[in-house]
């Protein structure tokens, strides 16, 4: 008889307006702009390169349905990041800088009102030490204007034979 294989999810790691030390400043993102967050280090011990992630945004105004704020991960190997915009929570300098990072879904707007999250969430393999989330939003309106209504989760999800 097989063994059966686990899984186990660790705690996850957020990525907000608030949250030390992995700080990811979305509040009133405009549009067609980008920002990544703070590079974190996943540390040197036993880990699972499997993660599930999770991104939300909350729009300023109306959007428009099909629209989409697309989501990227950017790795490191601790002194060479994916790009040249650092390893902080900053702006992402040019459209351009996205293209050496590693896209992961895109948050589609599903329904035209506001106050609504917008959410998407998958399951990526991710062997890097470092890690950062970075989103562009290609939608007509900025992201609302309040902090922590838009972020990124991470969750180790280690496998486990019993």
């Amino acid at each position: 008889m097989a063994n059966k294989v686990y899984q186990i999810p660790e705690t996850a790691l957020d990525w907000n307006d608030t949250s030390t030390p992995r700080t990811f400043t979305l509040n009133n993102l405009a549009t067609l702009t980008g920002r990544q967050g703070d590079l974190h280090d996943l540390g040197t011990t036993a880990r699972s390169p499997w993660v599930a992630w999770r991104a939300w945004f909350q729009s300023a105004t109306t959007p428009v349905l099909g629209e989409v704020v697309r989501v990227y991960v950017k790795t490191s190997d601790g002194t060479i990041p994916d790009n040249d915009d650092g390893a902080t929570d900053a702006a992402v300098s040019a459209e351009d800088k996205l293209r050496n990072l590693t896209p992961i879904g895109s948050i589609k707007v599903d329904e035209a009102a506001t106050g609504v999250k917008f959410v998407k969430s998958g399951v990526i393999w991710l062997p890097h030490r470092h890690v950062a989330p970075v989103f562009w939003n290609a939608t007509a309106d900025n992201l609302v204007a309040t902090n922590d209504l838009s972020g990124f989760k991470l969750t180790p999800i280690p496998r486990e034979i019993q």
